[in-house]
């Protein structure tokens, strides 16, 4: 058990480590929603080109990143003990915690950012049900064992606190104060500590066990190396979404400039001269003086070289002036590399070619499922890293409800995502059952098939089976 000592070597630890890792969490983040560095284009342009700039943006990564997310549900548990022990889990666990819809928080960061985290706490006013809460990794950080370092030594979690005064008045940022709030979490024991404002300046607060037999925060981990580091999915992808920015932008220049014809023309003096060939100066009507440009230059005037169209034409004085037409830009040569950098962004991010509508079309169920191929193993190793951590969430909220059995035997129920229609998979469940297969083990099997419905779906069959059993008898009887 760690003494005050090293709690707070722990804590410096962690917050050195949550400071490092702030401006490449950030930047993921932001590229996650849509908020990328700008195409590059030299300094001191005008409006025009900056608007092109932001127009020039299209945010993949969100598409790239939420496809195999949007993958991940957990649709039950199996506990190993009984079929009591499992639906409990269900009922008094998962589903009081709101999990359906917070476990995609994890998920996301998980594979965002490499780490998800879920924390879980005994929950006094409901013993049976814990708190168990998704965390954010950017204020969290869980120290990896050196000895062994797919366990964890200790964990930081920071947050900010406002402090305002009692006011029905809402007050100005100048007369409001903040907080910094700073625990560390080992295998059985917390500390808290404070420091005011900006300061470094941590105080022991509070201190006291936990008894979780175990840290109490849970890491999701994606892509995990030898030596316990996960790897963002998102950091391959970004420079990808740089190229296409940047293609993008070039596009819209070269349509917004040179997508039409240019009419040039050479040799041609617009500034009307006298017959002594000076040029004749504009004159303010009222004062007779020259007028100056803002060079405090004076203005000559110039003739207009007339308006184009298929009834007019176009005479200019002097034998030297010529006109001619530029062609316009080729935009088909800058399709065609914008879209072999979405490909190779969709091949990378192993990207289904079914999130590019242009790709395929009128392909039939198989051929949807065989081009998914890819795409379903990524998901399929998000769900076997994320399954792990979720089994040690359930077993941390068992024991936080007071249980003494140890469950080391449980598995996650996910629902089934892959692409295939209702038909087949109600025919293979019939099948499965026809051949021995228990109707409850079968019917799990079914799309949003949790415990409870499981169960009520069993009941339910039974109650109509023994109905019409008593009736047949009746019938015979009669």
């Amino acid at each position: 058990m760690p003494d005050v000592a090293t709690a707070r070597e722990y804590l410096d630890r962690g917050l050195y480590e949550l400071k490092a890792q702030e401006k490449d969490w950030d930047r993921r983040e932001n590229y996650l929603k849509g908020i990328q560095d700008m195409p590059y284009a030299p300094e001191g342009v005008n409006e025009e080109y900056e608007s092109l700039q932001k127009m020039a943006i299209a945010n993949l990564l969100e598409i790239a990143m939420n496809g195999p997310i949007q993958r991940l549900q957990a649709d039950g548990f199996r506990t190993g003990r009984n079929d009591k022990a499992d639906q409990n889990a269900w009922t008094e666990i998962w589903q009081p915690n709101k999990l359906d819809s917070r476990q995609g928080i994890v998920y996301r960061q998980m594979f965002v950012h490499g780490r998800g985290v879920m924390s879980v706490s005994r929950n006094d006013a409901n013993p049976k049900s814990p708190k168990i809460r998704p965390e954010s990794s950017r204020r969290v950080w869980i120290e990896p064992n050196p000895e062994d370092p797919f366990e964890p030594l200790f964990t930081v979690k920071k947050f900010t606190v406002t402090n305002r005064a009692p006011s029905q008045l809402i007050l100005p940022d100048s007369l409001t104060t903040t907080t910094q709030v700073a625990y560390v979490y080992t295998e059985n024991e917390w500390f808290k500590y404070e420091a005011a404002g900006n300061s470094s300046d941590w105080q022991l607060k509070d201190q006291g066990e936990h008894n979780m037999g175990g840290n109490p925060f849970v890491p999701f981990d994606f892509n995990l190396d030898a030596d316990g580091r996960p790897q963002p999915a998102i950091a391959k992808l970004m420079p990808q979404q740089d190229a296409i920015n940047t293609i993008r932008f070039n596009t819209l220049l070269a349509m917004q400039f040179s997508a039409f014809r240019q009419r040039v023309f050479t040799g041609f003096d617009p500034v009307v001269r006298d017959e002594k060939g000076n040029p004749i100066v504009k004159k303010d009507p009222a004062t007779g003086q020259p007028i100056l440009d803002a060079n405090g230059l004076q203005q000559p005037v110039v003739r207009s070289p007339g308006r184009v169209g298929v009834d007019r034409a176009l005479v200019f004085p002097g034998d030297q002036t010529k006109v001619f037409d530029l062609p316009e830009s080729n935009l088909d040569n800058y399709i065609k590399v914008l879209d072999k950098f979405l490909n190779d962004f969709m091949v990378i991010g192993q990207i289904p070619p079914a999130y590019a509508l242009t790709k395929m079309a009128n392909t039939s169920g198989d051929a949807m499922s065989g081009a998914e191929s890819t795409f379903q193993s990524l998901e399929k190793e998000l769900k076997r890293a994320a399954g792990e951590s979720l089994e040690q969430v359930m077993r941390l909220g068992n024991v936080a409800r007071g249980e003494q059995e140890p469950d080391v035997a449980s598995e996650v129920i996910w629902a089934d995502t892959e692409i295939r229609s209702f038909a087949q998979i109600v025919d293979a469940i019939g099948k499965l059952v026809t051949s021995g297969m228990s109707r409850k083990d079968a019917w799990s099997m079914l799309p949003n098939a949790t415990p409870p419905k499981v169960t009520d779906w069993v009941t339910n069959s039974d109650d109509e089976r023994a109905a019409a059993d008593a009736q047949i008898l009746k019938m015979a009887g009669g």
